[in-house]
C-alpha cells in the first residue's frame, strides 16, 4: 500500500511553513509522500525542504500565482494522485501526534468513507477552528461535546462522525473518489471550493466525515495580511457562497436565483451598506459583479458542467487518471 500523498501550497509562507513541515514530520508514526508548491512570496524553501524532509517532499514550482484550488491541482497533476490517499493541508497548520495515522487507518478499515478531516483548534490549541466549528455543527452530538471545550474527551465517541462538509484546511480523500469527482473547481478560486468537492465526493457515493481521534491546530487566514488580501478575501466569499448554493442548495437554479436576487440580495446589500456585515460594501458589490459575469454558470447546469469539462480537458485531468490509477473511471459528478 502507497503512503498517503500531503499537498502543501505555499504561498507567502516564510513564518508558517517550517513549523507545518516539521510538526508534520514528528507527528506520523506511517510513512507519507509530500508534494509542496513554492506558490510565490516564499524563501528558501529548497533548504528548508533538505533539512527538514528530503526524502519525502517534492518541490514543485508554480506556473505564477495560482488560486488556491488551481495550486492543489496542479500539485495533483505533477505527482499527487500516485498515493491511495491524498492530505490536503494548510501552511499554517501544526499537525498533533497521529492524526494522519488515525484517518488512514480508519479510511483503511471503511472503505465507504471517501473524505476525513481531523478535530481542528486554533494556532494555539485554546478554542476550537471556527471552519471547522461550521462544519461539525452538522453532527448535533459532536457539536454539544465541542462546546465542553479543546479539553473533551472524545475517546467515547465513534471514530467516524459523518457531516456534509469538511475543510481543506486538513482534508485527507481517498483518491478513488478524487478520481471519480474531480479535483477542486478552479471557479470558486479560493473558498467553498473544499465544500464542493466533498458534495462531488459525496454525489460519487462515498460518506464525508471527521475523525474525533486525530487534532490539528489551524491559524486561519495567513495570507489575509492586510485591508487588500481581506477585501479580496471577502469579495471571494461572498461570491462563492452564491455559487455554491446555486449548485447544491437550490432546488431549481432559476427560481433559486430569482428567490435570491428579490430576497437575499437587498438585504445583503442594505446590512453591507449599513455597516452590519462583515463583507465591506466595494467587496460586496465586486462580488456581484464576478456573478454577473459568470451567470450562465450559475443559471445552467448544463453550461456550468460543460466548462469544467473544458478545465478537465485542459489540465490533462483524464490522462493524469488514467496514469495514476487506471482501473478507476472518472465520472461526470461535478456540478448539480
Amino acid at each position: 500500500m502507497e503512503p498517503p500523498a500531503v499537498v502543501l501550497i505555499a504561498y507567502h509562507a516564510d513564518r508558517w511553513i517550517g513549523p507545518c513541515l516539521q510538526s508534520l514530520v514528528g507527528s506520523t508514526a506511517g510513512d507519507w509522500q509530500g508534494v509542496l508548491v513554492d506558490n510565490g512570496g516564499n524563501n528558501g524553501l529548497a533548504s528548508l525542504v533538505r533539512q527538514v524532509a528530503p526524502e519525502r517532499v517534492k518541490l514543485l514550482a508554480s506556473p505564477g500565482r495560482l488560486p488556491f484550488a488551481e495550486a492543489n491541482n496542479f500539485a495533483l497533476v505533477h505527482g499527487g494522485l500516485g498515493a491511495e490517499y491524498v492530505c490536503f493541508l494548510n501552511q499554517d497548520t501544526v499537525s498533533e501526534p497521529g492524526w494522519l495515522d488515525r484517518c488512514v487507518d480508519l479510511m483503511n478499515r471503511q472503505s465507504h468513507v471517501g473524505v476525513v478531516m481531523p478535530l481542528i483548534t486554533n494556532y494555539d490549541g485554546t478554542a476550537w477552528d471556527a471552519a471547522f466549528q461550521t462544519c461539525a455543527g452538522a453532527a448535533p452530538e459532536l457539536a454539544t461535546r465541542l462546546a465542553e471545550g479543546v479539553t473533551a474527551d472524545f475517546d467515547d465517541m465513534p471514530e467516524f462522525i459523518a457531516v456534509p462538509e469538511v475543510t481543506a484546511a486538513a482534508m485527507v480523500v481517498r483518491t478513488e473518489a478524487l478520481i471519480k469527482a474531480g479535483p477542486f473547481d478552479p471557479i470558486y478560486g479560493s473558498y467553498y471550493e473544499d465544500y464542493d468537492l466533498c458534495r462531488r465526493i459525496a454525489a460519487a457515493g462515498y460518506e464525508v466525515g471527521i475523525c474525533p481521534r486525530g487534532r490539528i491546530r489551524h491559524y486561519g487566514g495567513s495570507v489575509t495580511t492586510d485591508r487588500r488580501a481581506y477585501r479580496r478575501r471577502a469579495r471571494w466569499i461572498a461570491r462563492n457562497r452564491v455559487l455554491y448554493a446555486a449548485r447544491w442548495k437550490w432546488k431549481h437554479r432559476g427560481l433559486g436565483f430569482i428567490r435570491y436576487a428579490t430576497r437575499d440580495f437587498p438585504r445583503n446589500l442594505a446590512r453591507s451598506a449599513l455597516g452590519r456585515s462583515s463583507t465591506p460594501l466595494s467587496a460586496f458589490l465586486l462580488a456581484h459583479a464576478d456573478l454577473a459575469a459568470m451567470g450562465r454558470r450559475i443559471l445552467s447546469a448544463r453550461a456550468d458542467q460543460h466548462q469544467w469539462h473544458l478545465y478537465l480537458r485542459q489540465i490533462g485531468w483524464l490522462e493524469t487518471c488514467e496514469r495514476a490509477r487506471g482501473d478507476v473511471t472518472p465520472s461526470s459528478t461535478a456540478v448539480q
